[in-house]
Formats: C-alpha cells, sequence, structure tokens
C-alpha cells in the first residue's frame, strides 16, 4: 500500500506566534518532540525558528499568512508621484493619457529615463517598453484612459446653441435686479 505524502498546513501569523511563545514557556528542551506534539513538521519549524525576531516583533494581523512583501515590487521607484500627477489632470479638465505620463517622466526624471533606456536594444524597444509599463500602472491603480476623439458636432454649431440659451437666459431674467 502506498503511503500518503504529508498534508501541508497553512499557519496564520498568529498560530505561529502562539507556537513559538508556547515553546519558549515550555519546559520541552528537544524541539522535534515539541514539534510531534503540535503536529508541526521540523523543517517548518526551523524555519520559523530562523525567523523568530521577524515573526514576533510583526504588526501584521494575525489572519495573515506571510509577513508582507510578497506583492509587486514596482520598477519606476517615482510612482507614487506618477499618481499624483495622474490625479492632478482630472481636476484641471485634462485627460490622462500614456504621452502624457511619458512626457512627464522625461521633464522630471530624465536620469531615471536614461538609466532605463541604456538596458534596452534599441530605442524603439525602448519606447516601446516603457509605454507598456507605464499602461500596467495605469491599470494597476485602476485608472481609464481616454483615447482622443472626435467631436459629433463642430464647434461653430455648439458657440451658436451656445449663443442662443444666452439670449433666451437673459430674456427670462430681464425684469429681475442684478
Amino acid at each position: 500500500m502506498e503511503q500518503s505524502k504529508r498534508r501541508q498546513q497553512r499557519n496564520t501569523n498568529a498560530q505561529l506566534k502562539a507556537a513559538l511563545a508556547e515553546f519558549s514557556m515550555s519546559n520541552v528542551s528537544n524541539e522535534r518532540q515539541f514539534c510531534r506534539m503540535k503536529n508541526i513538521a521540523y523543517s517548518t519549524w526551523q524555519d520559523w525558528r530562523l525567523r523568530d525576531a521577524k515573526i514576533v516583533s510583526s504588526t501584521r494581523h494575525g489572519r495573515h499568512a506571510t509577513l508582507s512583501g510578497q506583492g509587486h515590487k514596482e520598477l519606476i521607484p517615482f510612482t507614487d508621484d506618477i499618481l499624483v500627477y495622474m490625479r492632478k489632470r482630472p481636476e484641471e479638465e485634462k485627460y490622462v493619457r500614456v504621452f502624457h505620463l511619458m512626457q512627464w517622466v522625461k521633464r522630471n526624471h530624465m536620469s531615471w529615463l536614461t538609466e532605463y533606456f541604456r538596458d534596452k536594444n534599441s530605442e524603439v524597444v525602448a519606447c516601446a517598453t516603457f509605454r507598456r509599463l507605464l499602461l500596467r500602472i495605469v491599470e494597476r491603480h485602476r485608472f481609464r484612459l481616454r483615447e482622443p476623439c472626435i467631436s459629433k458636432v463642430s464647434q461653430q454649431v455648439l458657440h451658436e446653441v451656445w449663443l442662443g440659451y444666452a439670449a433666451t437666459l437673459w430674456n427670462k431674467y430681464e425684469p429681475y435686479e442684478k
């Protein structure tokens, strides 16, 4: 009969802290014996003991399984500045487009951009990868990029409509005091 593999357990930060505290408070001198009592793999226990200080000092919530730091690492060190710029543009009633982000980086972080381009095979490849990098940042932070589009009505027609509204407004409210 084939022996089944040991089922992998997922331990939270709270469980790690509790096990380490219990071991330090107990009179058990043999770590292997403690692992058998608690049904913890010895190799897992060795890893916990190596990271003991980090686990105990962690302020992360107990229900999480990691001590953090496993997320996506940003390639651009000034991502927060880009996000501020992207949030500011709609307030000024301007579109947020990749072209504008590329120009902003070129104006404000030229040294980083030069370093980034240096690693690429050609300038065409560098521009394309840089554009994709900015698009991924935009998508990750849930921004919507607007494509410039042609207005369905010409500016002359819009101006005539505006003049018509202005004339009716002044005719309607003329009797009131200013």
